[in-house]
Protein backbone atom coordinates (compact mmCIF):
# COMPACT_ATOMS: atom_id res chain seq x y z
CA UNK A 1 0.00 0.00 0.00
CA UNK A 2 2.85 2.40 0.85
CA UNK A 3 4.44 1.85 -2.55
CA UNK A 4 1.15 2.66 -4.25
CA UNK A 5 0.90 5.92 -2.30
CA UNK A 6 4.47 6.87 -3.23
CA UNK A 7 3.82 6.13 -6.88
CA UNK A 8 0.63 8.17 -6.83
CA UNK A 9 2.47 10.99 -5.07
CA UNK A 10 5.16 10.97 -7.77
CA UNK A 11 2.55 11.06 -10.50
CA UNK A 12 0.57 13.88 -8.91
CA UNK A 13 3.65 15.93 -8.22
CA UNK A 14 5.01 15.27 -11.68
CA UNK A 15 1.77 16.30 -13.34
CA UNK A 16 1.39 19.46 -11.28
CA UNK A 17 5.00 20.43 -11.89
CA UNK A 18 4.71 19.72 -15.61
CA UNK A 19 1.51 21.80 -15.84
CA UNK A 20 3.14 24.78 -14.15
CA UNK A 21 6.29 25.03 -16.24
CA UNK A 22 7.41 23.24 -19.36
CA UNK A 23 11.00 22.56 -18.28
CA UNK A 24 11.49 19.85 -20.83
CA UNK A 25 12.57 16.25 -20.41
CA UNK A 26 15.81 16.99 -18.55
CA UNK A 27 14.09 19.20 -15.98
CA UNK A 28 11.39 16.60 -15.45
CA UNK A 29 13.98 13.87 -15.03
CA UNK A 30 15.92 15.92 -12.47
CA UNK A 31 12.75 16.65 -10.52
CA UNK A 32 11.81 12.98 -10.53
CA UNK A 33 15.29 12.07 -9.27
CA UNK A 34 15.07 14.67 -6.51
CA UNK A 35 11.59 13.53 -5.48
CA UNK A 36 12.75 9.93 -5.39
CA UNK A 37 15.79 10.77 -3.30
CA UNK A 38 13.79 12.87 -0.82
CA UNK A 39 11.05 10.25 -0.54
CA UNK A 40 13.57 7.48 0.08
CA UNK A 41 15.60 9.42 2.64
CA UNK A 42 12.68 10.88 4.64
CA UNK A 43 10.69 7.63 4.82
CA UNK A 44 7.44 9.58 4.82
CA UNK A 45 4.26 7.93 6.01
CA UNK A 46 1.22 8.03 3.75
CA UNK A 47 -0.29 10.81 5.82
CA UNK A 48 2.95 12.80 5.87
CA UNK A 49 3.48 12.47 2.12
CA UNK A 50 0.00 13.81 1.44
CA UNK A 51 0.73 16.99 3.40
CA UNK A 52 4.47 17.25 2.75
CA UNK A 53 4.60 17.50 -1.04
CA UNK A 54 2.34 20.55 -1.48
CA UNK A 55 4.42 22.42 1.11
CA UNK A 56 7.68 21.29 -0.49
CA UNK A 57 6.50 22.29 -3.98
CA UNK A 58 5.52 25.78 -2.79
CA UNK A 59 8.85 26.13 -0.96
CA UNK A 60 10.77 24.94 -4.00
CA UNK A 61 8.92 27.31 -6.34
CA UNK A 62 9.51 30.31 -4.05
CA UNK A 63 13.16 29.41 -3.62
CA UNK A 64 13.70 28.92 -7.35
CA UNK A 65 12.26 32.37 -7.99
CA UNK A 66 14.84 33.88 -5.63
CA UNK A 67 17.64 31.91 -7.32
CA UNK A 68 16.45 33.12 -10.74
CA UNK A 69 16.63 36.71 -9.51
CA UNK A 70 20.14 36.17 -8.12
CA UNK A 71 21.32 34.64 -11.42
CA UNK A 72 19.83 37.54 -13.35
CA UNK A 73 21.58 40.10 -11.14
CA UNK A 74 24.87 38.20 -11.39
CA UNK A 75 25.03 38.51 -15.18
CA UNK A 76 26.86 41.23 -17.10
CA UNK A 77 28.61 42.89 -14.16
CA UNK A 78 31.67 43.92 -16.19
CA UNK A 79 30.08 47.08 -17.60
CA UNK A 80 29.05 48.44 -14.19
CA UNK A 81 30.87 51.26 -12.43
CA UNK A 82 31.92 50.77 -8.79
CA UNK A 83 28.74 52.22 -7.28
CA UNK A 84 26.49 50.18 -9.55
CA UNK A 85 28.48 47.02 -8.80
CA UNK A 86 28.16 47.58 -5.04
CA UNK A 87 24.45 48.27 -5.39
CA UNK A 88 24.05 45.05 -7.38
CA UNK A 89 25.94 43.11 -4.70
CA UNK A 90 23.68 44.59 -2.01
CA UNK A 91 20.65 43.44 -3.99
CA UNK A 92 22.10 39.93 -4.24
CA UNK A 93 22.80 39.89 -0.49
CA UNK A 94 19.23 41.00 0.17
CA UNK A 95 17.97 38.13 -1.98
CA UNK A 96 20.18 35.67 -0.09
CA UNK A 97 18.72 36.99 3.17
CA UNK A 98 15.28 36.55 1.65
CA UNK A 99 16.18 32.91 0.93
CA UNK A 100 17.18 32.39 4.57
CA UNK A 101 13.94 34.00 5.76
CA UNK A 102 11.97 31.82 3.35
CA UNK A 103 13.66 28.68 4.69
CA UNK A 104 12.83 29.71 8.26
CA UNK A 105 9.22 30.45 7.30
CA UNK A 106 8.75 27.10 5.59
CA UNK A 107 10.55 25.24 8.39
CA UNK A 108 7.54 25.89 10.62
CA UNK A 109 5.21 24.52 7.95
CA UNK A 110 7.37 21.44 7.43
CA UNK A 111 7.58 20.76 11.17
CA UNK A 112 3.79 20.59 11.37
CA UNK A 113 4.00 17.58 9.03
CA UNK A 114 7.40 15.93 9.57
CA UNK A 115 9.64 15.44 12.59
CA UNK A 116 12.69 17.63 13.30
CA UNK A 117 14.87 14.64 12.39
CA UNK A 118 13.12 14.27 9.04
CA UNK A 119 13.51 18.02 8.47
CA UNK A 120 17.26 17.75 9.12
CA UNK A 121 17.35 14.82 6.72
CA UNK A 122 15.50 16.91 4.11
CA UNK A 123 18.04 19.73 4.34
CA UNK A 124 20.95 17.26 4.11
CA UNK A 125 19.33 15.39 1.21
CA UNK A 126 18.84 18.62 -0.74
CA UNK A 127 22.48 19.54 -0.13
CA UNK A 128 23.68 16.12 -1.27
CA UNK A 129 21.43 16.20 -4.34
CA UNK A 130 22.77 19.60 -5.38
CA UNK A 131 26.35 18.45 -4.76
CA UNK A 132 25.70 15.40 -6.92
CA UNK A 133 24.41 17.63 -9.73
CA UNK A 134 27.47 19.86 -9.52
CA UNK A 135 29.78 16.86 -9.68
CA UNK A 136 27.93 15.49 -12.73
CA UNK A 137 28.17 18.91 -14.40
CA UNK A 138 31.90 19.14 -13.69
CA UNK A 139 32.34 15.62 -15.01
CA UNK A 140 30.42 16.44 -18.17
CA UNK A 141 32.33 19.69 -18.71
CA UNK A 142 35.64 17.83 -18.18
CA UNK A 143 34.74 15.34 -20.91
CA UNK A 144 33.82 18.12 -23.36
CA UNK A 145 37.21 19.82 -23.13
Amino acid sequence: MKKLIYILSFLLIGMSTFAQRPDGPKGDRLKAMKIGMITQELKLTESQAEKFWPIYNAYSDDRNEIFRDIRQLSRNNQSLNNNEALKRQDEILDLRQEEINLTKKYRDSFLKVISPQQYSTLMETERRFNQMLLEKLKERNGRQK
